[in-house]
Order: structure tokens, then C-alpha cells, then sequence
């Protein structure tokens, strides 16, 4: 996701997958499951 937001950011993976989030400004709405856009789709890509 980090490169779909063109964001190159140089930390390890697992530093990237667990201190790292991605905004919701960065999804459709088709992306998310609900009206909420609390709850991303499987295949949601930003």
C-alpha cells in the first residue's frame, strides 16, 4: 500500500505492517464494506 500511495517510505516490513495505517482519504468508497468506511474490502487498494 505504501507504494499505491506513493509513499517510498525505507523501514523493514514488519515496522511498515505494524506501526504504519493508511488513511481512509486514500480509498474510494467502493473500497470500503460500509457507510461508516470503518471496514476496508479484501482486495481494497488505495
Amino acid at each position: 500500500w505504501s507504494e499505491k500511495c506513493d509513499r517510498k517510505i525505507d523501514v523493514p516490513l514488519k515496522k511498515l505492517y505494524t506501526n504504519y495505517k493508511v488513511c481512509s482519504d486514500h480509498f474510494t468508497s467502493s473500497m470500503f464494506l460500509n457507510d461508516l468506511e470503518n471496514r476496508l474490502q479484501a482486495h481494497a487498494i488505495p
